[in-house]
């Protein structure tokens, strides 16, 4: 669970979010991680809190 914590403050850094002179690819794989790392957030989340995934 920390490592993905980890993860994620890494990528939410202003340092590392894409910017004008980012890529179209460089962006969407910035959000492909951003997507999978909050879906492995919740999925931890739902399980720990006996709720239905969506």
């Amino acid at each position: 669970m920390r490592e993905l914590i980890r993860e994620g403050t890494r990528l939410i850094d202003l340092t590392n979010r894409p910017t004008v002179e980012t890529p179209t690819f460089g962006t969407f794989v910035y959000l492909r991680d951003i997507a999978l790392l909050t879906r492995r957030l919740l999925w931890i989340y739902s399980e720990r809190n006996g709720l239905n995934a969506p």
